[in-house]
């Protein structure tokens, strides 16, 4: 009889980290897609044509999170993306400034375009990969150039149609997954709120509560984006009930922040229970009606009903012409973010073009491979764990094939299934996802150049090109700041202003504006994107992002009650008295970032309300403005150690 492990070892075993998990349906979309137009291709041109068409097969990484509507039209304009970039690469190929000069307008054009859409995916990286592929390959003539392009159209179209087809079958299961996860992490945050009893959030309370709010909002975010096309016909019932849903689940959120004050009413034990369970059945595509979770708890309040009739202003709304405002917005992060992505990918193509490596495309793309990824995923951490997987990629890859040479059809199977497998891993599972794209990218240079030098070759210089342009992306961020400060005290102060005016359209009329609201959401929404944003881009950790959460908690905190109280609660005097407050705070906004000497120095005193509870949100946001973040002591678990993180319990 084996002998059971004693509790230390159980212990030990439960922090070790969790396998990542496979999302098998996009593997099999991704499998599908590249095996069509990889193969299809090889069998009627031949295996380096084929290769153009496993190129545009990358367009797959982009929109997996995006409602239906809104995926199919974003990444069919990247498809016209992907081909042209290819194309103007193409002609620019054996002129070393022309490829410069293409590669570093594509850089930025496709950050931009990916960036300030918000369309999920690894922002340019993936269209920069395309062009610099077609940058560096031997120069073609303008019919050549249109051929292989044509067939980085045909891949990148068969990506778009897998992609796209789920539509057919299950069309809100991107909106149902938000709401699923969103009732998932509320229900873990009113769990942890229940334990933890009155008493400011530290540690991990703190940590539930922000995965929380983070969740809530992306679901409201990916039920808004639905909206556009939506304005003759209307929204359908499934949607109606997923904005009732969200809507009461702000309540629920409200209720359980409430629990944490002083005078706050305990958290009913049912309710992380009946949210689980209604996070199951959302997920599974059944919506319940009505409200089978906390507001049937028995004790417990039940949350409150929007205010503002169907759509109700929520965060975001999604018009093209907000999306352009957008870039241009003093508030925006996007264009120094792109600046750096396109000096980062100028230098490695001059590099790479004047010095004799192997596969100058590479040097390009590893420059921009250590500035393109998710929030919270700081230069350093990207650039370290992408080189470690490249590594081990390239190990496996030359053991595999020190003295075989693959065939035809078995580069086009291996290469297929190692696309399906690490199309379908988490993101974050960034080791694991370069580990398995490297042979990848390997067998399709290989197909490429016909097997010239041979995969072992490639694969020794794939890890010496790769190295470089990561060295070189590092170096960029060490000579160009990240987003500027001025542009993250322009996100603050568009938010506490838009706020402060919804707010003060509230006390006049006793009722929440719905435009005035939905300005107000939508520079939350650029508040969110600036906090997410300005971490990814730092090389050391600093505390802008510590700075910019408590002003973020409470300024959504404030448009919740707006959203959610019932009207007419202030006085005619009072609510004048609390205007002029208002906007002295939106005024002291602009001084400086949160927590500075220079807008403690403009806040004026403190004018709260009589209402208690509009009272607190404001007296909080007050104190977020006016206190200093916590000093950063050691290494945080964001931005520290990774061996510290990796044995984190899960």
């Amino acid at each position: 009889m084996t002998p059971r492990p004693d509790g230390t070892l159980r212990r030990a075993l439960r922090r070790l980290p969790r396998p990542p998990s496979l999302d098998r349906g996009r593997a099999v979309r991704a499998l599908l897609a590249f095996a069509l137009a990889f193969g299809s291709v090889t069998a009627v041109a031949g295996v380096e044509y084929g290769a153009f068409a496993a190129m545009g097969c990358y367009l797959d990484a982009y929109g997996n999170r995006d409602p239906y509507p809104r995926r199919a039209t974003l990444t069919a304009l990247l498809t016209g993306g992907f081909v042209l970039s290819f194309f103007a690469a193409s002609l620019a190929a054996g002129h070393t400034w022309a490829m410069v000069a293409v590669l570093s307008l594509v850089a930025v054009a496709a950050t931009l375009f990916v960036d300030t859409l918000d369309l999920s995916g690894p922002g340019g990286y993936f269209v920069v990969l395309v062009a610099a592929l077609g940058a560096f390959l031997p120069p073609a003539d303008p019919a050549e150039a249109a051929v292989r392009s044509g067939l980085v159209g045909l891949g990148a179209a068969c990506a778009w149609l897998f992609g796209t087809i789920g539509t057919l079958t299950s069309p809100h299961r991107p909106e149902q997954r938000a709401a699923s996860t969103a009732l998932k992490d509320v229900a873990a945050f009113a769990r942890a709120a229940a334990g933890a009893g009155p008493g400011p959030p530290d540690g991990p309370l703190a940590d539930a509560r922000q995965r929380a709010c983070a969740s809530l909002h992306r679901a409201w975010t990916a039920l808004d984006e639905t909206r556009p096309g939506w304005r003759r016909r209307g929204p359908d019932a499934l949607r109606l009930a997923l904005h009732t849903l969200l809507t009461r689940l702000e309540g629920v959120l409200e209720v359980v922040e409430d629990s944490l004050c002083e005078d706050g009413a305990p958290v009913p034990g049912p309710w992380p229970r009946l949210l689980l369970d209604t996070a199951g059945q959302v997920r599974a595509g059944r919506v319940p009606d009505p409200w089978p979770g906390p507001a049937a708890a028995p004790g417990g309040p039940a949350p409150c009903a929007a205010t503002a009739p169907w759509p109700a202003p929520l965060p975001p709304r999604r018009r093209p012409g907000d999306e352009v405002r957008r870039l241009y917005a003093p508030s925006s992060p996007f264009p120094a973010v792109a600046l750096r992505v396109g000096l980062a990918v100028a230098g490695g193509t001059t590099i790479a073009a004047l010095v004799p490596v192997l596969h100058p495309a590479w040097v390009a793309v590893g420059a921009a491979a250590a500035l393109q990824g998710g929030p919270w995923r700081r230069p350093t951490w990207r650039s370290g764990w992408r080189l470690a997987g490249t590594v081990l990629g390239v190990g496996l890859t030359a053991a595999a094939f020190h003295s075989y040479e693959p065939g035809v059809w078995v580069t086009v199977a291996l290469a297929s299934a190692g696309h399906a497998l690490y199309r379908g891993l988490p993101r974050s599972s960034l080791f694991v996802r370069t580990m398995l794209s490297t042979p990848v990218a390997l067998l399709i240079a290989d197909a490429a150049t016909l097997g010239r030098p041979g995969l072992g070759d490639l694969a020794t210089y794939r890890l010496l090109d790769v190295s470089l342009g990561l060295a070189l992306g590092m170096a960029t961020t060490l000579l160009v700041r990240g987003i500027p400060v001025r542009r993250v005290r322009a996100a603050v102060q568009g938010a506490v202003a838009a706020t402060a005016a919804a707010l003060l359209d509230r006390l006049r009329t006793g009722s929440a504006d719905p435009r005035s609201l939905g300005k107000a959401w939508e520079a939350l929404a650029a508040l969110w994107t600036m906090y997410a944003a300005v971490p990814a881009e730092e090389i050391r950790t600093t505390r802008t992002a510590a700075q910019l959460w408590p002003t973020l908690l409470a300024l959504r905190r404030l448009l919740a009650w707006n959203l959610l109280a019932p009207p007419g609660l202030l006085g005619p005097g009072e609510a004048d008295r609390t205007g002029a407050y208002l906007d002295a705070l939106s005024t002291a906004a602009g001084a400086g970032l949160p927590g500075s000497p220079e807008i403690r120095a403009a806040l004026p005193s403190p004018s709260l309300p009589g209402h208690p509870d509009l009272a607190r949100r404001l007296a909080d946001l007050h104190r977020a403005l006016a206190s200093s973040p916590p000093a950063i002591t050691g290494r945080r678990r964001r931005g520290g150690h990774l061996w510290r993180r990796v044995l984190r319990r899960r």
